[in-house]
């Protein structure tokens, strides 16, 4: 079989995944993380060391561990991060980074204002903008915009596909119709729009739209960013990731494997009406150390600050670089996996350690 080229990204977001994150960092200026140095010099770092792409989160409330529950000592966490298109903007003008991921929520938002954003980054950087369409599923998010309230996703409820289902099939299908408007906007525009010489531009090739997003869009599009999306262990996420992705990022645990998961969603995008095949990436959380055990060491410490164990939506490894080098490249050889986002505990320590460390080592 001929095995692809394996990309590998980066999931920057605060100064890590970790709840503790903050307490064990290098980084001591909460400043720092709302300023563009910050995010200039991650794109920069990713660049030089081979980092393929990377990611920015969205969120219209403050982080949590959990859906809607804040912890006794918030005080000691990162709360709020910068716009993801703002950060975009920074990383797309001041580094080489091959590419961003811009995070948008589709819940709360409009499609407007979302394909004029996307196509201004797409304008910044051409080929290098990619948008992961964001279904908001804490009922408190409504509440900050006003807007209608959204079915509550309890924190048991994913680890329970059906759940996951039940509550939220109505928020993937407005999710999927939210991704057919932006795109569909993006063709009221192109860029062939714009003149030459004598005319300043050419009306006859700038469209309208039926419906509530008529267009045309107020910005011309230069390139048509691709779209990414994270999909759980669940039937609403995969059907959304067949019918509207051009990439997914599933999320192996113990429990469901990446073959298995790999296996569902192709089952459920054969069964997707108009669905184009999906690059399949997989999406994983790193405790990186010098030695297995270090970084054993490293997560007890991090779990001890926190006051209880680390648990996400996704497998969290815990390990050597080489361990982890060796499990992707398993990966992309028996799975044949596009390849992989890295979510880091820490930051800087974690994804220095993935770019000086994992990236020489995979195939």
């Amino acid at each position: 079989m001929d095995i692809p080229s394996f990309r590998l990204g980066l999931a920057l977001d605060g100064v890590g995944w970790h709840p503790a994150a903050w307490r064990l960092s290098s980084v001591t200026d909460p400043a720092e993380l709302f300023g563009s140095r910050y995010w200039a010099g991650w794109g920069r770092a990713s660049a030089a060391g081979g980092v393929a792409f990377v990611t920015l989160e969205d969120g219209l409330t403050a982080q949590t561990e959990q859906f809607g529950s804040v912890p006794a000592n918030a005080e000691s966490r990162v709360r709020g991060r910068l716009d993801p298109v703002v950060a975009a903007a920074v990383l797309l003008s001041a580094s080489d980074v091959g590419e961003v991921v811009v995070t948008r929520n589709v819940t709360h938002t409009s499609p407007f204002p979302v394909a004029t954003q996307l196509a201004s980054l797409a304008a910044l950087g051409p080929g290098r903008v990619t948008w992961r369409p964001q279904v908001s599923a804490n009922a408190s998010d409504a509440v900050v915009v006003g807007g209608a309230p959204t079915p509550e996703l309890r924190p048991d409820d994913i680890y329970v596909p059906t759940r996951i289902a039940r509550r939220l099939r109505d928020l993937f299908r407005d999710a999927e119709a939210f991704v057919g408007t932006v795109r569909d906007l993006w063709t009221t525009f192109p860029a062939d729009a714009l003149g030459s010489g004598d005319a300043f531009w050419r009306p006859s090739r700038v469209e309208t739209l039926s419906g509530p997003a008529a267009g045309p869009l107020n910005v011309p599009v230069f390139a048509v960013p691709p779209v990414a999306t994270l999909a759980h262990h669940a039937l609403e996420p995969y059907r959304l990731a067949a019918a509207v992705a051009d990439r997914v990022f599933l999320t192996p645990t113990r429990d469901h494997p990446l073959d298995v998961l790999i296996r569902a969603f192709r089952e459920v995008e054969a069964l997707t009406p108009d669905a184009t095949t999906t690059e399949v990436y997989a999406d994983l959380a790193v405790v990186l150390g010098d030695s297995d055990e270090h970084a054993r060491e490293r997560l007890d410490r991090l779990d001890g600050v926190a006051g209880s164990p680390w648990t996400t939506d996704t497998g969290i490894f815990t390990g050597s670089p080489a361990k982890l080098a060796e499990l992707l490249n398993r990966w992309r050889d028996e799975h044949g996996i596009a390849g992989a986002r890295l979510r880091p505990a820490v930051l800087p320590e974690d994804a220095e350690r993935v770019i000086h460390d994992v990236v020489p080592r995979l195939a």
